[in-house]
């Protein structure tokens, strides 16, 4: 009941995400799942965080900064 729950609330918020922003920018918000998978692991089982995981993150997170319009090309 709790994973019906959480899904049906997740899915209003991204469906109100699309409204307000669009499909483009909405669905980059699926790239950071690995990077807070890679937080929730470290501060909730304790899991180690490596340098190639950060990198990764970081990438990540870059890409999304440029889809998005926070970080422009000149």
């Amino acid at each position: 009941m709790i994973g019906v729950i959480c899904t049906g609330f997740a899915y209003i918020l991204f469906f109100r995400l699309i409204a307000q922003l669009g499909p483009a920018k909405a669905i980059s918000v699926t790239y950071l799942i690995p990077a807070f998978g890679i937080l929730w692991g470290a501060l909730l089982l304790g899991e180690t965080i490596s340098l190639m995981m950060l990198l990764g993150s970081g990438i990540i997170l870059l890409g999304v900064a440029l889809t998005t319009g926070v970080l422009r090309r000149k």
